[in-house]
């Protein structure tokens, strides 16, 4: 799914839209992250927000032995039973009927650019135990890559939001099924252009995320039980696109606890803004 350019209308990026969507009770109910792309999401109680996004978010991912591809969740949706832990250093990875494997990825100094979701990531094979518990689980041979840089199997902005009004639009209590960053309660998604002020950090809104299949999988079983992605392609959207949730940049670093109290600092409508994929 690539990214798309979304122009909005005329009047939209004329003037700022309105705020009637905060409330005095914003907040973070839910942080969240995986080390390892397309693992089970943890919830956190905190997470620090650097200049390229979440400490610790998306530092590995697996690759497809056969051709050099990121493997994508939506493809191999029992990914989302791999419990991931990283601790800068010692690499944690456990799957059912697995066992668990905990050590320090060793590098090899293989560098590899991978196709993701259309454009290259830089990756850096790494041998360890984790790659062949994981084949195992999965039912095909991987192997497991580090990122060279922050980012690099982020497809859009590095963090994502969430807010309990856009779920409650979907009947949808489960926020991990979404994957993001942070989980504001708040009436509707903040527009692109608004800051917001989380906890100790300050992030800029940027687009709208197109959304893929995997938002209809159940995150602790991996089996599908939704159908948001069919509700999302009956309402009025930009073409080609099922969009839920906002990405965003950090704007100024900081630490956010769950329970921290968001709040708009700035805002506005840009001319254009581009809609970005979060990736599972």
């Amino acid at each position: 799914m690539p990214a798309a350019y979304v122009r909005p209308g005329r009047a939209d990026h004329r003037r700022p839209r309105s705020t009637d969507w905060l409330t005095d009770r914003m907040h973070v109910t839910r942080i969240g992250l995986t080390p390892l792309k397309g693992a089970r999401h943890a919830t956190l109680e905190r997470v620090a927000l650097g200049p390229s996004g979440p400490e610790g978010d998306r530092v590995f991912c697996l690759v497809e032995a056969d051709r050099p591809h990121v493997l994508r969740t939506v493809d191999n949706p029992r990914m989302l039973l791999v419990d991931a832990a990283w601790d800068g250093s010692t690499l944690t990875v456990g799957a059912p009927g697995q066992g668990v494997v905990s050590e320090v990825p060793g590098a090899t100094g293989e560098e590899l650019v991978c196709d993701y979701w259309g454009r290259d990531a830089r990756l850096e094979i790494m041998t360890s135990r984790h790659a062949q518990l994981l084949g195992r689980h999965l039912g095909r041979e991987v192997r497991l890559a580090r990122t060279s840089r922050r980012g690099e199997v982020v497809y859009g902005a590095p963090v994502s939001i969430v807010t309990t009004g856009a779920l409650a639009s979907l009947s949808e209590q489960e926020s991990a099924r979404f994957r993001a960053t942070v989980t504001i309660d708040a009436e509707r998604d903040p527009d692109p252009g608004t800051v917001l002020a989380v906890g100790g950090a300050v992030v800029r809104v940027r687009a709208a995320i197109p959304r893929c299949r995997v938002i209809d999988l159940d995150p602790t079983t991996g089996r599908l039980d939704r159908t948001h992605l069919a509700t999302l392609a009956g309402r009025p959207r930009p073409v080609g696109l099922l969009p839920f949730g906002v990405d965003a940049d950090v704007l100024v670093p900081g630490t956010v606890l769950t329970g921290d109290r968001v709040a708009v600092t700035g805002g506005g409508w840009s001319e254009g803004q581009l809609a970005s994929v979060v990736p599972s």
